[in-house]
């Protein structure tokens, strides 16, 4: 596996999307490459502060009224 390949295949990993046979390559891949392993930590990292900030939670009347949309529909 190249390091470009892994980057590509980090974020799937750190969202969970990624499928089961291409973990193992991949953390192979970064026991061998440091430059790998900290790109890496910087992307989760990345990742879970952008989650953070992407939580948000409708006010109840936008969640009822599309619930009554919905209901209609």
């Amino acid at each position: 596996m190249t390091c470009e390949d892994a980057h590509l295949k980090m974020h799937d990993y750190i969202s969970g999307e990624l499928a089961e046979e291409h973990h193992r390559p991949l953390m192979d891949h970064m026991d061998e490459c440091p430059n790998c392993r900290e790109f890496f930590r910087q992307t989760a990292n990345i990742q879970t502060t952008m989650r953070g900030f992407m939580q948000y939670e409708a006010p109840f009347e936008l969640q009822a009224a599309v619930s009554s949309i919905l209901a209609n529909a």
